[in-house]
């Protein structure tokens, strides 16, 4: 049996572990840390975004945008195809040509619009695949395109054209002459005269295929000293967890419902405001690996096997790979990482046990659970308090969960239930925008039909 702690003992050997400043994160490596999960969707797409992303900064600076039109370049183009994300044949990004590509620029700009920091950019996602049409690409659906729009359109092209397992240099020379046979009908003359003019730079190449993208990247970045505060941070990770749960009907709002269960225990637990917030962003990020599964895995109808499960169980430690690659978020990334560990040792995938799992890793594990049990799925209604404690409880006698934890659960369990029930059904109202949108862009409007008939 585990040893039992006094909660009390427990609470301050936890907080004196802390650093007690308010912590601060980067906001570049924050959207670095989003592009890596995003291109989890897809491995054919390694480092789309950050490849786009090093093209589109480059025109940038080609073009002498100030600082602020350069940020906002940089944010939108790395995470330009977010709205892709719900979408099974995210391989048609790879085709140069592709049927309805608005699609995922209109699903993006809704996942953008619900974060504030992020919501000027839905402007320039939403439009990044209109053509220029000879100048008629200055307006789409009667609304006004940015000029960004059709910079990140272009880098976009450039960084699908890319054949990575061929030469760079020897694929230089039809790229460039591909680009400039498209500029007026495609693309901005002025975005192609960017483009060749930088072209010409055999660093441009060497870079934009370097093993070491990311640095690069940091290089270019005019907003590597920025940096997020905890509430900040509260507040990314939400908008990370719409996106993570937009993937899957089976598991839509389990994010939220999780960082709400473990922010709650946390308080309960009598951990310091900054601590339970922590957990709270935990929550939220625990199951950003899940974007390395692929859609027919996660919405299989019947039993997974052998292999399909392992691929299932691989999410927890691309959850630790994104979160631990920012600094000042690797405490977190611990925590969100180890929620199917177990005090026995059985869990996965790292196989910690009993002292090795930190409180707030015991916390996350306990909240996965409960929201899990608790929550509706297509398949089933969530549990009732008599069948949900006892599986908890069930879990603890296997040494699988904290009992301290789970014990606290269950007095406070009516509190507890309702904060969930409230933060599940406040993503749902969030996700209920994109799915309408969703619903109406499986037809292409009659002025993207004629664009595409181009």
């Amino acid at each position: 049996m585990m040893q039992m702690i006094n909660r009390h003992d427990r609470t301050r050997a936890f907080v004196e572990h802390q650093d007690a400043t308010d912590m601060q994160v980067s906001l570049f490596e924050m959207l670095d840390s989003l592009s890596t999960a995003l291109d989890l969707i897809n491995p054919a797409l390694h480092d789309h975004h950050k490849t786009t992303c090093y093209i589109a900064c480059c025109l940038a600076e080609q073009l002498n945008y100030d600082t602020d039109a350069f940020n906002d370049v940089f944010a939108a183009s790395i995470v330009h195809d977010i709205g892709a994300i719900a979408l099974a044949d995210r391989l048609k990004l790879l085709d140069f040509e592709q049927r309805n590509p608005h699609m995922h620029g209109e699903f993006g700009a809704v996942l953008l619009s619900k974060f504030e920091l992020f919501s000027k950019f839905a402007p320039i996602v939403r439009f990044h695949h209109v053509p220029w049409d000879f100048g008629k690409g200055h307006v789409f659906n009667e609304t006004p395109v940015p000029d960004a729009s059709h910079l990140i359109h272009l880098a976009d092209r450039v960084a699908v054209l890319i054949k990575p397992k061929e030469p760079i240099f020897a694929q230089v020379a039809p790229l460039r002459e591909r680009i400039s046979d498209l500029s007026g009908r495609y693309f901005m003359p002025e975005m192609v005269d960017a483009f060749l003019e930088e072209s010409r730079k055999e660093v441009f190449w060497l870079d934009l295929t370097s093993r070491r993208l990311d640095q690069v990247l940091a290089r270019k970045s005019k907003f590597a000293d920025i940096s997020l505060n905890l509430d900040e941070l509260v507040q990314l990770s939400r908008f990370y967890a719409l996106i993570i749960d937009a993937r899957s009907r089976f598991t839509a709002t389990h994010s939220s419902g999780v960082a709400a269960s473990a922010e709650a225990i946390a308080e309960y637990y009598g951990l310091p405001e900054d601590e339970c917030k922590k957990c709270r962003v935990a929550g939220y990020l625990h199951d950003i690996g899940k974007l390395s599964i692929p859609n027919e895995i996660l919405e299989k109808n019947g039993e997974l096997d052998l292999m399909e499960w392992r691929t299932v169980r691989a999410h927890t430690y691309y959850t630790w790979q994104v979160l631990a690659a920012v600094d000042g978020l690797q405490e977190i990334a611990l925590w969100a990482a180890d929620h199917h560990e177990h005090l026995s040792g059985d869990g996965y995938p790292f196989r910690r046990k009993g002292d090795d799992l930190p409180l707030g890793s015991r916390i996350l594990a306990v909240a996965d659970v409960f929201t899990a049990l608790a929550e509706d799925r297509p398949y089933r209604l969530g549990m009732k308090k008599g069948q949900l404690t006892g599986i908890l409880l069930e879990m603890v006698d296997e040494n699988k969960l904290d009992a301290e934890i789970v014990n606290l659960l269950i007095e406070n369990f009516e509190p507890l239930q309702t904060r969930r029930e409230a933060a599940q059904n406040s993503e749902k109202h969030a996700l209920a925008e994109f799915w309408q949108v969703a619903r109406g862009s499986m037809e292409p409007h009659a002025s993207e039909q004629a664009t595409n008939a181009t």
